[in-house]
């Protein structure tokens, strides 16, 4: 195909710099727009191409114009038609080195590859829950933004889940899954899933998974290899059995063997970044699809923020039907896990336990979440040349106001006194009626409901262990210095944001509901008497 007559476009607000690159039937610019300024990667059409190719160009501006605001998909800015007839788009620049050049060249860690399969799978998902098929998901089509962030593109020859593949459609050999080479094949997602499993692996072994060093590689070569078998082990020291396992699963020439979605693939590779002791990287979801909440197998997904989106399928792809009709959806579903601790508080912030009159914890027990600030501390005092005024201190609730002395203003301590007393009787009653205070609205939730720890109190517990038991998960933990009388609160969820009581009792042990694979977050607190200890705060995976 023949490029644009007399090279790339002249296009208004926008000034030519270098090519880019090219593709099946569009090239790739670098220009820098001139207001607001910055460089832009423009993709323009060939001249040659045919009405179907126009369609196809056209259909690729509307999906990735609507999909990209998803964090893991390139940003459309701008789509039009140059006054030479050259349909273009507009997209964020990526400079390199790209993905496509630095796994051949450099080994890449496994935490970086986990974080960036997550990503990407939350964008492959995302395309998958309004019907559409990326088709061509390879190293070559993920991106890296100026700050690191992978970048999924090219929707060129995106299609209908569910549709019959055929016609003269370009495809990536080393990363396609076999059912592309018989024609014609039904397409569903589980192809996407193949690719992406594909491109995992070829990030963590620097070749695809069906090439051979030192052998014949050509297409016909690795079309025989990827029917006929499975991929080689990758053999590195920070690459677990279980992400082999799940590498060998999703790369299976049997549809049926491989994970069911984008999601669960990326569910397992979130649960292999738990194994690692890895924070697992969240995974963004924006859906327009029927049943958002829950994925093929039908289970809701807890650690995933599913935000709602409506989507417009093209008519270019979506002229034979959507299996997924865009609807807005309204369920939000944000339980996703982070293996942290909540940060320390500030040197400048005084935590204090609530008690009531009697020096006892209301019935409801300790408080579940943090206590209200202390009063902020009033300026420091001037000089005793140049006084401004009494400098009042906040009391402590347990102990009384020290006595202060002021000669000019009496009745000024006398009403912040009065104003203090108040407020903790207000919050000590919330307390015993079982009820929080509200939030500040001007500040966010903490992610966790960890217990204030007081100077001199119970140690924080240490040595979470989980295993399975019945149709539980029974964890244990050591309290390192027990005291008579200590007992332990213990908070569980799917996540650290959704922990609630589960027990509370003198016993270093429990059982939590759990099914096999299904994730859980714990916290374990000490109590003594009116103290309470840090929590010790882990996430595990119901083996």
């Amino acid at each position: 195909m023949s490029r644009p007559a007399g090279g790339p476009p002249q296009l208004a607000g926008l000034t030519f710099l270098q090519p880019i690159g090219t593709g099946g039937f569009a090239d790739v610019y670098l220009y820098r727009q001139e207001f607001p300024s910055r460089p832009v990667a423009v993709k323009v059409l060939r001249e040659s191409s045919d009405a179907a190719g126009v369609a196809q160009f056209r259909a690729e501006a509307n999906v990735m114009a609507q999909l990209s605001g998803h964090p893991s998909i390139v940003p459309i800015f701008q789509a039009d038609v140059s006054p030479e007839g050259h349909a273009y788009l507009v997209m964020e620049y990526c400079p390199p080195p790209h993905l496509a050049q630095r796994f051949r060249t450099q080994q890449l860690a496994a935490p970086e590859v986990l974080d960036l399969g997550v990503k990407v799978a939350s964008a492959v998902e995302t395309a998958h829950r309004v019907g559409i098929l990326h088709r061509d998901i390879k190293p070559h089509n993920i991106l890296t933004s100026v700050y690191g962030t992978p970048l999924l593109t090219d929707f060129g020859i995106a299609t209908v889940a569910g549709e019959l593949s055929g016609g003269s459609a370009a495809m990536s050999v080393p990363w396609s899954p076999p059912e592309v080479f018989s024609q014609p094949t039904l397409l569903d997602v589980r192809s996407d899933v193949y690719s992406l499993a594909a491109t995992v692996y070829s990030l963590l072994a620097g070749r695809s998974p069906f090439e051979v060093p030192g052998a014949a590689n050509d297409n016909a070569t690795l079309i025989s290899r990827i029917e006929r078998g499975r991929p080689a082990r990758i053999l590195r020291a920070d690459v677990p059995d279980s992400l082999n396992a799940l590498l060998t699963r999703s790369l299976s020439p049997d549809l049926a063997e491989r994970p069911a979605s984008a999601m669960a693939f990326a569910r397992g590779l979130q649960e292999v970044q738990v194994e690692l002791h890895l924070p697992p990287t969240r995974l963004e979801v924006l859906d327009a699809s029927p049943g958002a909440a829950h994925d093929a197998s039908g289970e809701g997904d807890a650690r995933t923020q599913v935000k709602p989106i409506s989507i417009i399928v093209p008519d270019e792809i979506a002229e034979r039907g959507t299996l997924l009709r865009p609807r807005s959806i309204t369920d939000v579903d944000d339980r996703i896990a982070h293996r942290t601790k909540p940060p320390a508080p500030s040197p400048d912030t005084i935590r204090k336990p609530i008690t009531l009159a009697d020096g006892t914890w209301p019935p409801s027990g300790p408080p579940s979440g943090p206590p209200p600030a202390a009063p902020p501390a009033a300026p420091p005092a001037a000089p005793p040349a140049a006084p401004s005024g009494p400098v009042l201190v906040g009391p402590d609730v347990r102990t009384g106001p020290e006595p202060h002395r002021s000669a000019r203003s009496p009745l000024r301590l006398l009403v912040a006194l009065v104003l203090m007393v108040l407020v903790a009787g207000a919050v000590a009653l919330a307390l015993f009626r079982g009820e929080e205070p509200a939030p500040d609205p001007g500040t966010a939730p903490s992610p966790s409901r960890e217990a204030p720890r007081i100077q001199g109190g119970p140690a924080q517990p240490t040595e979470l262990t989980a295993r399975r038991s019945g149709e539980g998960l029974r964890v244990a933990w050591v309290n390192p210095a027990a005291a008579a009388g200590d007992t332990y609160l213990v908070q569980a969820g799917p996540s650290l944001g959704t922990l609630e009581e589960v027990y509370r009792g003198p016993e270093q042990t429990t059982t939590l509901p759990a099914a096999p694979g299904e994730q859980v977050c714990v916290s374990v607190s000490t109590l003594r008497a009116s103290a309470v200890s840090t929590a010790l705060t882990e996430c595990v995976v119901a083996r």
